[in-house]
């Protein structure tokens, strides 16, 4: 063979080794980026978990603060009915 030849396949086999590097480092990053994903599908089902307790206690506390803002309102009006019906008593 030829030194001329040898030398376009060296060339050529110097080209395919730089294909593959590239390659490989395009799979790497691949692989770092999967599992970078898979991480943050983990963090954001840990987060929906996390989203869903917070409603949950957010429903139960509405209901306990519904009854305390109805508490409250009875019994200002029995102290307003109170004040009312001892003025009265003492007026008369």
């Amino acid at each position: 063979m030829s030194e001329d030849r040898l030398n376009r396949i060296e060339q050529k086999l110097d080209r395919l080794v730089d294909v593959v590097e590239s390659i490989a480092r395009v799979e790497e990053k691949m692989a770092a980026n999967d599992s970078k994903l898979n991480r943050l599908e983990f963090r954001m089902d840990k987060i929906e978990d996390e989203v869903v307790s917070v409603s949950k206690t957010s429903r139960d506390n509405s209901s306990v603060a519904s009854f305390a803002d109805k508490l409250f309102w009875i019994i200002v009006g029995g102290g307003v009915s109170l004040i009312a019906w001892v003025l009265k008593t003492n007026i008369t």
